[in-house]
């Protein structure tokens, strides 16, 4: 093990003098997570700020000159007396405007050269809002769609497939607390407030060990923790939507809160012109809260309580009333964590989670009344230690656990007669999940560093359950119970996970890793829905957890003193227990579990990626293209042929860039390209005694056309108002009007039961023409 080498590691590791303290908004109080902190004589030494902001660093006694930099910061020079420990916490000014020091969306902390990890960016908030977006609401999930290896859901939508994976194989989280639909407005929107943001970061396979449950890619997305000095305001008021954030301190320099919140008024805008038509309005809103409080205890420790709430709620009337649909799904989550500092070389943070999501959805057709509902609920506990012991190590261990709680397509239905059925048989579904992990970063010569970790997971589902043997009418004729807090099935795995890089000159590095993972939550979409229909479901003795290995190599360099950097990474990918809905299956209230309908396969995922990126002056940007393939095996599906997963796609590029013109204008813009999306279509078309009847061709065989857009954006800062601040964000949604296909259907033209028919797949695109808003934001 690294940790017994310690006592030979070179005598200079322990001499010299320590310098640490915390990096903060010079305005604001607030810790600065991210922060470059180094020694200009000696560039080999340096540190990064934590999530609290403190940092720390070692060198022999002597005069420096320190360096501090931080993304949409001023930079920092000072002159450094090291010839004892030394306590300094930096302050570091807004930038106002720079053409040369405001880095773009997708940074990293440190250059891509000197990091072990590979298919690492972190996504601050203060580039995001510079880039085009839909209805003028900044994303952050829309940015991440704009990096390789990560494809969009389609039109305007916030899901998003990392390297082959589905979009739950995604873990995304605010604040340590889960989220499992991220999406607002059918997904147009992500649950992500930018206003109430600090930081996100991306991870895209290569996962620490501190990290779990998911197969494919991390999004960690961190809330800010408020204005310690003063009380502050700021918002926007756009086409559609309008936002308002307030934060201010509470004790002066101990504690401090920030709430943000956020809502959609489609509905009000277009009533007046909806109202005396067949749809009768659009009764369709979202709106969102988040908050956060933070208090300093005592110098070693600090206490932060976090939450979000969020709901979508809307009705349908159609067919002249014959239709009449209400839903509503939503998110909501709670955090408490407490973060104490044994030294300045071991840290460890405590958290209480709470995570819920939920969905309903009742309709009316034609006297028969249908109500369906689902969710999950999730309450978890974790320690996170993080130890230092020297500048060529860092461990970080700790131990997680959930319970949870999944809520089932439950349902009822009623006819004019009064018959009712229901779905009383199906019982929620708990489930617990643990994990100890293990993890070092070690330095083990000036050239290769190493990142070793293990994650040990288990997890069992829980009684009350009953398994059911079905006729073929789907009717129970047997049955198993197990009660409440009985074992029903248990599962174990260790996760590795190692990554290295090699240094080959001051500029340039390569890097490899190898990643192992399972998951135990489980999520089958139906591509034909917008609304957020999918089922999460746990793995039992019907379903095995997934799981997947990944291996990645990769080239990176820098250029021009870092101002553009390049990477070129290859990955392959295999996936285990893969599902997907069986043949035939249609999806309605029933008392079948829905483990029983799923069938289980394999995936195969590789590809390669190109990154280039400008990181400074006025025209700042990226190039990223994904070369990729992604293939699925089925025994029970296309007759145990491989096919290609919905979201294969074999070309897809993103270009973005920003250009600063002078300190009031920023113009930016972003075009994306991608082949276009798999899916199954009619073949032929016969008779049958008189019934029109459709032969499909192979799963997946079919090709949508491919998919293009351009973007822009420009942001008009105004003249500043004694404390006022404000500017106003004018973008056109695909300039150019490309009718991008959102689905197919089929059409016939003729005689419904002539044999000269003509059938054709017609698309249907979302938004097939250029669509403006403008935004207002201020600050206060």
């Amino acid at each position: 093990m690294p940790l017994l080498l310690l006592p030979l590691l070179p005598a200079w590791a322990q001499d010299g003098f320590e310098l640490r303290g915390r990096v903060l908004d010079a305005k604001t109080a607030e810790p600065l997570a991210g922060a470059s902190i180094s020694l200009k004589e000696r560039p080999s030494i340096g540190a990064v700020s934590e999530a609290d902001g403190r940092y720390s660093l070692r060198a022999p006694a002597g005069t420096y000159t320190l360096l501090i930099r931080y993304i949409g910061y001023e930079n920092q020079e000072l002159t450094l007396r090291l010839f004892q420990n030394k306590t300094l916490d930096l302050k570091l000014i807004p930038a106002t405007y720079s053409t040369s020091e405001v880095e773009v969306i997708g940074t990293r902390l440190k250059p891509i050269t000197q990091t072990a990890t590979m298919g690492e960016l972190d996504i601050p908030m203060e580039s995001v809002k510079t880039l085009p977006v839909l209805f003028g609401e900044t994303d952050i999930l829309k940015t991440v769609q704009l990096l390789p290896g990560v494809q969009s859901g389609g039109e305007g939508n916030t899901g998003f497939y990392v390297r082959g994976g589905g979009a739950d194989q995604n873990l995304v989280q605010l604040d340590q607390a889960v989220v499992y639909n991220p999406g607002h407005l059918l997904n147009f929107f992500s649950v992500f407030n930018s206003d109430a943001i600090r930081n996100a970061t991306l991870i895209k396979g290569n996962m620490p060990a501190r990290y779990g449950g998911r197969l494919s890619s991390v999004l960690d997305v961190e809330l800010r923790e408020g204005n310690t000095d003063s009380l502050q305001a700021e918002g926007g008021i756009g086409l559609i939507a309008s936002r308002l954030t307030v934060q201010g301190p509470l004790l002066k320099d101990k504690a401090a809160f920030i709430f943000s919140a956020r809502r959609t008024y489609v509905d009000v805008l277009f009533d007046p012109f909806l109202r005396n038509t067949e749809q009768g309005g659009v009764p369709y809103y979202f709106y969102d809260f988040n908050g956060k409080l933070s208090y300093t205890l005592s110098p070693k420790d600090r206490l932060y309580l976090s939450g979000y709430y969020g709901k979508d709620v809307g009705s349908l009337i159609l067919s002249s009333g014959r239709f009449v649909a209400d839903f509503q799904w939503g998110n909501a989550a709670a955090t408490a964590r407490w973060h104490h500092r044994f030294t300045d070389k071991h840290v460890v943070d405590v958290s209480g989670i709470v995570s819920d999501y939920d969905f309903s959805f009742d309709w009316d057709f034609g006297g028969i009344k249908t109500a369906v509902e689902t969710g999950v609920r999730d309450y978890s506990f974790r320690t996170d230690f993080v130890y230092t012991p020297s500048v060529r190590h860092q461990f970080e261990y700790g131990l997680h656990y959930t319970h949870h709680t999944l809520r089932p397509r439950t349902g009822s239905a009623e006819t004019a007669e009064d018959d009712v059925f229901s779905t009383d048989r199906i019982l929620a579904k708990t489930a617990h999940e643990a994990a100890l992990y293990l993890s070092d970063d070690w330095n083990v010569t000036d050239r290769l560093l190493l990142s070793a970790g293990i994650r040990g997971s288990y997890f069992v589902q829980m009684g009350p359950f009953t398994f059911y043997s079905f006729d073929q009418n789907e009717r129970p004729i047997d049955s198993v119970e197990y009660t409440a807090g009985e074992r029903v099935k248990s599962f174990m795995a260790l996760e590795p996970r190692i990554s290295l890089r090699y240094t080959l000159s001051a500029v340039s590095s390569v890097k490899a890793s190898y990643t192992r993972s399972a998951q135990y939550l489980h999520l089958v979409s139906n591509a034909f829905t917008t609304l957020p229909l999918d089922v999460w479901v746990p793995s039992s003795a019907i379903v095995e957890p997934q799981r997947a290995s990944q291996y990645a190599m990769g080239y990176f360099r820098n250029f021009k003193q870092n101002m553009y950097e390049g990477s070129v990474e290859v990955y392959y990918k295999t996936m285990e227990n893969q599902l997907e809905y069986r043949e035939g299956y249609v999806a309605g209230p029933s008392n079948r579990d829905l483990e029983y309908e799923f069938v289980r396969g394999s995936g195969e995922s590789y590809g390669a990626e190109l990154f280039l990126r400008k990181n400074y002056g006025n025209l700042q940007g990226w190039l990223g293209y994904t070369l990729s393939w992604t293939d699925r095996t089925f025994p029970n599906i296309n007759q145990g042929r491989t096919f290609p997963a919905r979201f294969d796609r074999r070309h897809d590029v993103s270009v973005v860039a920003t250009y600063t013109y002078n300190s009031r204008w920023t113009f930016g813009g972003s075009f994306v390209y991608g082949t276009g999306q798999a899916t199954t279509m009619p073949q032929r078309r016969y008779l049958i005694e008189g019934t029109v009847n459709y032969q499909y061709g192979e799963r997946n065989s079919f090709r949508m056309q491919p998919f293009h857009r351009l973007d822009l954006s420009a942001t008009l800062e105004g003249k500043a108002l004694k404390r006022l601040q404000s500017s106003w964000t004018f973008a056109i949604y695909n300039v150019y009007g490309r009718r991008n296909p959102f689905l197919y259907y089929i059409d016939s033209e003729g005689a419904p039961y002539s044999t000269e028919t003509r059938v054709q797949a017609k698309k249907v695109s979302l938004i097939p023409f250029p669509l403006p808003s403008v935004t207002w934001n201020f600050k206060w």
